[in-house]
């Protein structure tokens, strides 16, 4: 997992880096868990998706399949790609799995546990 850490610098000054998590088995466990258990009625379907990303997680799955889960702190976007190349993109309407990334992100905006998102 990887997430944007945003220090100051300075008087005016801002150092954005990107840190990479650790995840437990137990953590990716429950993370495919929340997304296979996602009813159809919490997925929106969209091309693009503004906003800056906070957090990622890739899955790599069996025949070269892939989920990539991203997090602006106020959507989750889910991004798949099936062995045969077929793509989808939705965004996941599943408050475990933002629980779990708000959780990872305590502390990475100047030190402060939330940005405000407009």
């Amino acid at each position: 997992m990887s997430i944007v850490v945003y220090t100051r610098t300075g008087d005016a000054g801002a150092h954005v880096s990107i840190d990479n998590v650790t995840l437990s088995k137990e953590d990716i466990s429950r993370i495919v868990g929340w997304l296979n258990a996602a009813p159809e009625t919490a997925k929106i379907p969209v091309d693009d998706v503004t906003g800056s990303i906070s957090a990622g997680i890739a899955l790599k799955l069996k025949h070269n399949a892939k989920v990539t889960i991203q997090y602006n702190r106020k959507q989750i976007i889910v991004s798949t790609k099936s062995r045969f190349n077929r793509d989808s993109k939705y965004i996941l309407d599943q408050k475990d799995l933002r629980d779990f990334l708000d959780q990872k992100l305590e502390g990475t905006y100047f030190g402060e546990d939330t940005v405000s998102v407009e």
